[in-house]
């Protein structure tokens, strides 16, 4: 006579079954899953990689950053920023001699210029061939608006005549970080250019986490141009300066037996020196062109000329 299986017997034998069930079916669920996003991964880095050799193609065949797209972006979008900036640096340097009322005047006339300077960079750049330039436009119009907005949170939040540029500039981190990274967008857009068109060979894919003093002697001057701009973004320095007048600089100090002397291995420790003895001022790079560069090949912009 065949023995029947208690209750509690058969509930063990299903919940056997069912686990079971749930591990296989996990492990091929796993499996299909891992397949699954090793395949995604692999389409992504194939396409990232097929981006990367389009634009190497179109750069050699000069298809990208145009002479046309760096003329339309200078003076639609850069020259705008660039002048709101001077306004802004030149307030700072004279903030010690203004009286209270002359202060909030003064910041009153900021934020008006770049209430103007948003209306400006409102307006639609076609820059069919530069995609960075494109983002730079972004970048500095959100920066620009972060700036109208913290100038006014600064002259309403407190007493004008308490505040000092070191406040005011604490005040901006948010305008000064868009725009730092919208300076670097900018400058690689130029050292593309140079590759094509100057150079005629690929930039370094990634820029160096280190720099040596070799190395960037090495480097055509808008790549150096580049790392500048990367350097300023992480030291934070947002200054009256650009960086083709770090550049300049840099190539002065690296150039002379004082580097030397100091010790000086690196460009970031080159850097921290011109910082240190606030040796980098705008225009340095017109002052010291015809002394550095005897032939110099930029895009037809005023920023260079």
């Amino acid at each position: 006579m065949t023995k029947r299986l208690k209750k509690s017997e058969f509930m063990m034998a299903y919940m056997i079954i069912i686990t079971l069930a749930c591990t296989v079916g996990g492990f091929f669920f796993g499996a299909h899953y891992m397949k699954t996003s090793i395949e995604a991964e692999q389409a992504a880095a194939m396409e990232a990689k097929q981006k990367e050799a389009e634009k190497e193609k179109m750069l050699r065949e000069q298809k990208l950053y145009s002479e046309q797209d760096f003329i339309r972006f200078y003076y639609a979008v850069y020259a705008p920023v660039l002048e709101l900036k001077q306004a802004h640096f030149e307030t700072m340097a004279n903030w010690g001699s203004l009286d209270q009322k002359a202060r909030t005047d003064a910041l009153k006339q900021l934020e008006k210029q770049a209430d103007q300077t948003i209306k400006d960079l409102d307006k639609n750049v076609p820059l069919p061939t530069s995609p960075l330039l494109a983002q730079a436009h972004t970048q500095f119009t959100n920066s620009v608006r972060a700036y109208l907005d913290s100038m006014e949170n600064i002259r309403s939040a407190q007493n004008s005549n308490a505040s000092t540029p070191a406040v005011i500039a604490s005040g901006l981190t948010l305008a000064e970080n868009s725009w730092l990274t919208a300076q670097e967008m900018v400058y690689h857009s130029v050292a593309a250019w140079e590759s094509a068109y100057v150079e005629k060979k690929p930039m370094p894919k990634a820029a160096p986490a280190t720099v040596s003093v070799e190395q960037w002697k090495q480097y055509p001057f808008h790549y150096r141009t580049y790392l500048a701009a990367l350097f300023m973004s992480a030291n934070k320095q947002w200054g009256s300066y650009n960086p083709e007048d770090l550049t300049a600089r840099l190539d002065l100090l690296l150039a002379s037996t004082e580097s030397q002397t100091l010790g000086i291995k690196d460009v970031a420790a080159a850097v921290k020196v011109l910082n240190a003895t606030d040796a980098v001022h705008a225009g340095d790079f017109k002052k010291l062109n015809g002394k550095l560069y005897s032939v110099l090949s930029t895009p037809e912009i005023p920023l260079y000329k």
